[in-house]
């Protein structure tokens, strides 16, 4: 019996939807995950060596490059394209759990137990609609009411009662416990969104997510669980910080550890003031990630605190040029549109003159604008997974609160 820890999404650009319910519920169960879109199989650099790709796109080439010590086929998803209804999310829902994830057991020769887990694990994310509220969290916890947040409670705690019965020991499976306590922490980080009392105990969490990194080295998501508790609480940031540190140990070779490279980095720049440290994490990123907008964005960053005009100038129209090609494209996500908001604002600050002398077109306010309210709108993943029963004007209004909290020194003052 093989483990899993570590999958590729292979998928072409208009999969965008299916690839993200897929990818949340693997990061759900504690699997890395990475994605690789073939348009843009030319420049994209991905050598890792993964347990698993599945492949989404029937036409895909270059497979041959893409490392991994098994792939598996999950393909007829063009009716699953349309995920904007609970209805629908749960249909794809139950074709993973009916054939991705019975073709993954049968190549990893997973035993009954471990199949019964996954089972288990996978009715309670398709049951709650854990990918859509996860999704919504990560990007709108700031803006929602109080009402939403509690809604987004009861989400999470009516997942976590299907993963293990009230009062019941942890057994199984480490991706079923770490199911079960990425649901705690969740339920914990809007509590402290909203300055209430944490339901759960924070130190608890780590220790038992650490546990799982102990039992099993190579399941290091249970210190990456750990870790994210651990530094979203002052009393226990230098024991969060130690194991994210011991992540990256293990894991800062591999293409999908960024998102530690940047969870640690951006906890040193914000939380702990350590400028220095938090640049040379981002750079270590950078080279495991190059394409990463994230990463692209905090190296244009620091080159304007450097005040090397003429290259951080360059460096965000780069940005900027990449999401106004991909938004084109019709496919941009909302954090992607987030990245070319804020890169707009900032080119905006350029004088015409000094613009066109650079080579550099000049942003002007309704090019801003036009991000902020038409691009939303119009992006078809948006239609196809973010507008769920009608609800298009309640986000469209959070993310023009959200962008609206993005003015030049905030954007500019973090690293």
């Amino acid at each position: 019996m093989e483990k899993l820890y570590s999958v590729r999404v292979i998928r072409k650009e208009n999969q965008a939807v299916q690839g993200v319910y897929i990818e949340e519920f693997w990061k759900f169960c504690g699997v890395y995950t990475s994605e690789f879109i073939t348009e843009y199989a030319g420049t994209m650099q991905d050598t890792d060596l993964v347990d698993c790709n599945i492949i989404l796109d029937e036409d895909a080439v270059y497979l041959n490059r893409l490392k991994a010590k098994h792939s598996v086929t999950f393909f007829n998803l063009k009716k699953h394209s349309d995920l904007s209804s609970r209805d629908k999310r749960k249909r794809l829902g139950r074709k993973i759990e009916r054939e991705l994830l019975s073709k993954i057991a049968e190549v990893f020769e997973w035993n009954k137990e471990w199949i019964r887990d996954f089972k288990k694990i996978c009715k309670a994310f398709v049951e709650s609609d854990f990918a859509y509220s996860n999704y919504l969290t990560h990007l709108f916890l700031d803006q929602f009411s109080e009402d939403m947040k509690l809604m987004q409670i009861d989400i999470f705690s009516d997942c976590m009662d299907m993963i293990y019965t009230v009062g019941a020991t942890l057994t199984g499976s480490p991706y079923r416990k770490f199911a079960y306590l990425n649901c705690m922490r969740k339920i914990n980080r809007i509590c402290l969104s909203e300055g209430t009392r944490r339901v759960f105990d924070d130190e608890l969490i780590m220790k038992v997510a650490h546990q799982l990194s102990v039992d099993d080295e190579a399941f290091s998501m249970g210190n990456v669980l750990a870790g994210l508790v651990g530094l979203s609480r002052r009393k226990f940031w230098n024991q969060g910080q130690l194991y994210m540190e011991e992540v990256l140990d293990k894991e800062g070779d591999n293409k999908y550890s960024a998102f530690v490279y940047y969870a640690l980095a951006h906890f040193l720049e914000v939380e702990e003031q350590e400028k220095q440290e938090a640049w040379e994490l981002y750079h270590h990123m950078g080279e495991i990630a190059p394409q990463s907008y994230r990463m692209l964005f905090k190296r244009a960053t620091e080159l304007f605190h450097q005040e090397k005009n003429s290259e951080w100038c360059n460096k965000f129209f780069q940005i900027y040029k990449l999401m106004k090609e991909k938004e084109a494209r019709g496919w941009i996500q909302p954090l992607e549109l987030e990245y070319y908001y804020k890169c707009a604002k900032i080119l905006n600050r350029i004088p015409a003159d000094i613009s066109e002398r650079m080579g550099i077109k000049h942003i002007e306010e309704k090019d801003i604008e036009e991000i902020k309210i038409d691009k939303f709108s119009s992006s078809n993943f948006m239609k196809n997974f973010i507008f769920d029963n009608n609800l298009k004007l309640v986000y469209m209004k959070y993310f023009q609160e959200k962008m609206g909290s993005h003015d030049f020194d905030k954007i500019v003052g973090q690293i």
